[in-house]
Order: C-alpha cells, then structure tokens, then sequence
C-alpha cells in the first residue's frame, strides 16, 4: 500500500529543479539544512586566509567571538612574557628579580603594557633587544585592537535579522481541508517591510535510478506582507495539487520530508534587505494540530506574546491527507 501511494504521489506531484543542493547521495542525509538555517557541510580543501578569517570572525556566535578575543589575548601576552623571560628580566627596568613568581609577574606587566599600548612606566626596556621585543609587540597590539574595532564595526553594521519560529510546523485544518502550517515572528522592536516567503519540501524517494532527493515547491496562501509588526502564519493549503496531498505521517518519516523556509525582507533600522532560512524536518511537523493565538488587544494596543510562539493544541486529524 505505501509503495502504490509512493507511486501516486510521484505521478501527481510537480517536481521542481534543484535549487544548488544536489538530488544523489550515496549514503542517506539526516537533514539538508540545520534548523537555524545553515547548510550541513563539511568542507575540505576549502579557501584559507586572512580574509576568510575576517568573515568567520564577523559572522560567529557572540559568545564565540569574545572567547576567541579573550583567548588570542591571553595568548600574546603569554608568548611575549615568555620571551622577555628568554631575553632576560635584568633587561627590563624597575623588574622585580625577588623570585621566579615575580619575575614572570614582571614579564608579563610589560607584555600587557607594550600590547594595550598603555605604557605606566613603571617597567620599561633598557637594553636593545628589549626595545626591539617591544616595539614587535606594541605592532601586535595596534593591528590586534584594529582588528577587533573592525570586527565589531562589521557586526553592527551588517544587517541580521532575530526572527522567532515555533518549535513544530503543523498539519493543521484550514478552511474546509488541511493545510501545512509555521508561525514566526519578529524578535526585535525594529520593523521589518516587504517580507516574501519561500518554502520548499524536500523528500527522499525511490524510483528506477534508486533513492534520490526531490525538491518541489510549497504554494503559500500568501506569501509576501507589507508589515511583521505580530506573528506571521504561513499556510500552504494541501490541496489537490500539493505534494503532500495523500500522505501519511508514516510516509513524512518514511521519505525523510523536510520543509525549507525561505525569508526576505527589508529592516527599517538599516534600510536593507535580509534573508533568513529555516528547516522543520519530519519530526518537528506536528500531525493534527492548531495554534494558539499569540497576540491580543490591551489598552486599545496590540500585543504579542513571544513566548506563546510555539503553543497549539491537538486536533483530530486522519491518517492520511485527502487528495
């Protein structure tokens, strides 16, 4: 039964091209696409080099990004104490030479000095190789401080969106049939403008060349709004002509289905455009379910609760989706 209505569904659904993933593999994929919107790739050989590094340094999570700070601080400091304990502390002036503990002590308060670029004068060089060490490190430092403020000029100024998605996208009545539902919302009080939506479902199925994935393009009852002041229901009415007219929850699980969402839009605090993506694979697809109205009306206002984002209730649903 479930190879007649894999044959079925084949013959009725449209497939679309593929988009830039692939459709053979030699092994089965877990997912295409992580749920917060990156592809799963692993590179190898991939490009190398400062500029690389400046992208991966400006796109990184923030708490990343200051443990990488952090760390390469602390690191440079310890190689350069290092070598002023290699040159010699009776190089340096005003060098506590007491103990061991109090000559790295020393090392390093020059090492953190010379790098930040402060200069106390408390420690300072007296001898050439000293002063050659130290004017290495305070180049360190000014491109390293740089490097940082460029960092952070890049984050604040590339445009990035927070956008909120419900933990399950649902199979969920709409009108007199069912639909495929996701709920988002906007997490900033920034205003995004002229948002569009894509979605795509993504299936493993068999056919006389063995499992291959297909792509087929998702019909939204709408697909672009002009304002995402509250949450946005994004509905794809399974009609006829959709993909998943006549499946089951087993065939989702079976064919390994994931739906993936496509965002535009327009941030009113930096007047450019944004793309988001997300990913709901069969798991996250609740079979029979309705939201829960996340916003309402107080004081003659609009309000919407984030937090109710992700809550529906469970609706009798069948087995299989009408065709």
């Amino acid at each position: 039964m479930a190879r007649t209505n894999l044959r079925t569904f084949m013959t009725r659904a449209q497939r679309a091209e593929d988009p830039g993933i692939g459709t053979n593999f030699e092994r089965p994929l877990d997912r295409v696409m992580a749920r917060d919107g990156k592809f799963l790739v692993d590179r190898i050989g991939q490009i190398s080099g400062f500029r690389e590094g400046f992208v991966a340094l400006a796109t990184m999570p923030l708490w990343r990004l200051v443990l990488t700070f952090v760390v390469g601080y602390l690191a440079m400091n310890l190689i350069f104490g290092s070598l002023y304990m290699l040159i010699g502390m009776e190089q340096l002036g005003n060098a506590d030479m007491t103990s061991l503990s109090s000559r790295w002590m020393s090392a390093m308060g020059m090492s953190v000095q010379t790098l930040t670029t402060v200069g106390y004068g408390s420690l300072f060089p007296n001898s050439p190789a000293t002063w050659a060490l130290a004017a290495v490190e305070g180049v360190f430092g000014i491109l390293g401080f740089s490097l940082i403020s460029a960092v952070i000029y890049a984050r604040f100024a590339r445009p990035t969106t927070r956008i909120a998605y419900s933990d399950k996208a649902l199979i969920a009545p709409f009108k007199e049939g069912w639909s495929l539902q996701m709920r988002l919302a906007n997490r900033r009080t920034t205003l995004l403008m002229e948002m569009e939506a894509r979605l795509m479902l993504v299936m493993a199925d068999v056919d006389d060349q063995g499992e291959r994935l297909n792509y087929y393009n998702l019909k939204l009852q709408f697909d672009k709004v002009s304002f995402l002041p509250l949450s946005w229901t994004l509905v794809h009415p399974i009609t006829a002509e959709s993909p998943l007219a006549g499946t089951s929850y087993e065939d989702l699980v079976q064919r390994r289905a994931e739906v993936i969402l496509v965002l535009k839009g327009i941030d009113e605090g930096y007047m450019q455009q944004v793309i988001t993506r997300h990913s709901f694979r069969f798991d996250e697809i609740a079979w029979g379910a309705r939201y829960v109205r996340a916003f309402s009306s107080k004081n003659g206002s609009m309000r919407l609760d984030l937090n109710k984002l992700s809550d529906f209730t469970s609706v009798d649903a069948p087995e299989r989706l009408p065709i």
